[in-house]
């Protein structure tokens, strides 16, 4: 019976780590940080959640992080303001900075896969903001995963009262939270178009105690 018992134990275990087609949950972010429950349950999300970290940090030529290493290799000596927020998913990380001038929003994208002359990041994008918001969410189509699959970034805008921006990913659930006022840097492994210069994101959007405020689709193209 003690056998039976570890047996069943032990199948549970598998079947709670696995998703809806038999592979496993994330158990990693791309620096290598174990992947943490969401503290809250998502209204209507029935897959395992990856929650993503996040960083608001006040000075953004501070030497050795992220955010200064965007804005001196990919922004050409964009005079930006902080703070700028880092972020580490899965398989993505990002970084995005306002322009002192109030006028714009910068970001870098980077991923596990290959890039040219082994470069830092390998996907940046540039918005003009309008009465403070993005008329576009500016997709980035030029990282890949370590399997060399592409992927797509672009910044999300959520509603006032959203605490959490969720993307639906194969198998699970990738958790953003909301910092600060500027946009959330996503990402996507699902839906990139490389010949068509697009990508769908499967999101939706939850207040802080996890009841579900809006689920959509946004469908993005490569600015010309």
């Amino acid at each position: 019976m003690r056998l039976c018992l570890l047996l069943l134990l032990a199948a549970t275990i598998a079947l709670s780590s696995c998703d809806g087609n038999g592979e496993p949950a994330p158990k990693k972010l791309m620096d290598g940080s174990p992947v943490r429950e969401v503290p809250v349950e998502l209204e209507g999300v029935d897959v395992p959640t990856a929650s993503t970290k996040v960083l608001s940090r006040t000075r953004t030529d501070e030497p050795g992080t992220a955010s200064s290493s965007c804005l001196h290799g990919r922004s050409r000596g964009m005079d930006a303001t902080g703070p700028s927020i880092e972020r580490v998913a899965v398989s993505s990380e990002s970084v995005t900075v306002r322009e002192s001038s109030g006028r714009g929003v910068f970001g870098c994208d980077n991923s596990l896969g290959p890039r040219e002359e082994g470069r830092r990041w390998c996907g940046s994008a540039h918005g003009m903001l309008y009465s403070g918001h993005l008329r576009d969410p500016r997709l980035s189509i030029g990282c890949q995963t370590r399997d060399e699959t592409p992927m797509g970034f672009v910044w999300v805008e959520p509603g006032p009262s959203a605490t959490y921006v969720v993307v639906e990913q194969p198998g699970y659930a990738e958790v953003y939270a909301v910092a600060g006022e500027l946009p959330v840097r996503v990402a996507t492994t699902t839906g990139v178009e490389i010949e068509g210069s697009r990508a769908s994101f499967d999101l939706r959007e939850h207040a802080g105690d996890g009841r579900l405020l809006r689920a959509y689709r946004l469908e993005a193209a490569v600015a010309g």
